[in-house]
């Protein structure tokens, strides 16, 4: 899938690539519904300006941030960048602070219409024991389950991607997200199937009775990990009181919308041992990937911990914890990144 550049004259695109070429990682405001909304952008200093390059969205967890899902959720994102010689937008989700100048009470989400949401088809989201968590100020209708934002991130992304693609010549778009943010991963999917060329939810299985499927065939990979209580991937219920989609109903509603004509399973081990389903002979030749991690929890691919709550530089200062370590991560970045490549064919 190919989308057009707007094309300048050589003198204006030479000086556009010197000036970018020794671009790092910076931060970018944009106008969306009347809020001042950021993401942050990386493009590695070897990229070739006059072919068209890749474009990789992530997408933090709910409280995380831009830089934090940079620097600690995926064990630093921008090495993978500069490896494969792609760019990488990390946008943030609107943000606040439940108790005045708290660091430890700041909230931040994504708005995938399930976490806004109490009421679904079947019940509510949470039992009615369930932890009830601080809700936005401009969140009114949500009801008492509700615990993300309320806003159109759907729209902030696809507004974010738009000014991409008028800055670099884009050849395909992935998305990826973490928790709250693979519940957003699956709703950009949902939304705007035509835009990605992939797309990867890690850990975020929408809540029950809520989970979408798009209109049109998109390559989708699901993600989740067996210890995972937070999010969990086959049990229905979280620690929390809170109800999730079992990842085989996603996995199997989107393979029999798309008309998948079979499934594959298999194990296999990658450092961490792996149950993968994948549906074939799918519409538009997509194909739908299940991963289940049978060794580990709520956590990104290749880390064996929860982090990315915090902020770095060159992200504005939020009333927030700043990021104090860094973390490497040998090789779940590269795993989800060759298979998403794999879906070029």
């Amino acid at each position: 899938m190919k989308f057009p550049f707007k094309k300048v004259n050589f003198l204006a695109f030479f000086f556009l690539s010197l000036s970018l070429s020794s671009e790092s990682m910076t931060e970018h405001s944009i106008n969306h519904q009347l809020i001042n909304r950021t993401y942050l952008k990386y493009v590695p200093k070897n990229i070739d300006y006059e072919n068209e390059v890749d474009l990789f969205i992530g997408l933090h967890g709910y409280t995380g941030t831009a830089s934090g899902f940079e620097k600690q959720t995926t064990g630093g994102f921008n090495k993978a960048a500069d490896k494969y010689k792609f760019i990488t937008i990390y946008p943030q989700g609107l943000y606040f602070n439940s108790i005045k100048n708290d660091p430890a009470s700041f909230i931040s989400s994504w708005n995938d219409l399930t976490g806004s949401r109490t009421k679904t088809p079947n019940g509510e989201i949470c039992l009615v024991n369930a932890d009830i968590y601080p809700q936005y100020p401009s969140c009114k209708d949500g009801g008492r389950c509700a615990w993300a934002s309320c806003s159109d991130d759907l729209g902030f992304i696809k507004k974010i991607i738009d000014r991409a693609k008028e800055d670099h010549p884009i050849r395909n778009i992935y998305v990826l997200g973490m928790s709250n943010g693979g519940m957003m991963a699956q709703a950009l999917a949902c939304k705007y199937p035509t835009i990605f060329k992939g797309v990867v939810n890690v850990a975020g299985m929408q809540h029950k009775d809520l989970s979408c499927i798009p209109d049109q065939p998109v390559n989708f990979i699901i993600y989740g990990g067996i210890n995972d209580t937070v999010v969990p991937p086959i049990n229905i219920k979280a620690s929390d009181g809170y109800l999730y989609e079992p990842m085989d109903n996603t996995f199997n509603a989107w393979s029999e919308k798309f008309e998948c004509k079979s499934m594959e399973q298999s194990n296999f081990n990658q450092h961490d041992d792996f149950e993968k389903k994948i549906a074939l002979g799918c519409k538009n030749n997509v194909k739908i990937i299940s991963l289940l991690n049978k060794d580990e929890g709520h956590f990104w691919p290749g880390i064996d911990k929860s982090v990315g709550f915090c902020f770095s530089q060159p992200q504005s200062d939020l009333d927030y914890l700043e990021c104090n370590f860094s973390i490497s991560n040998e090789w779940g970045n590269d795993f989800l990144i060759n298979l998403l490549f794999d879906l070029r064919d």
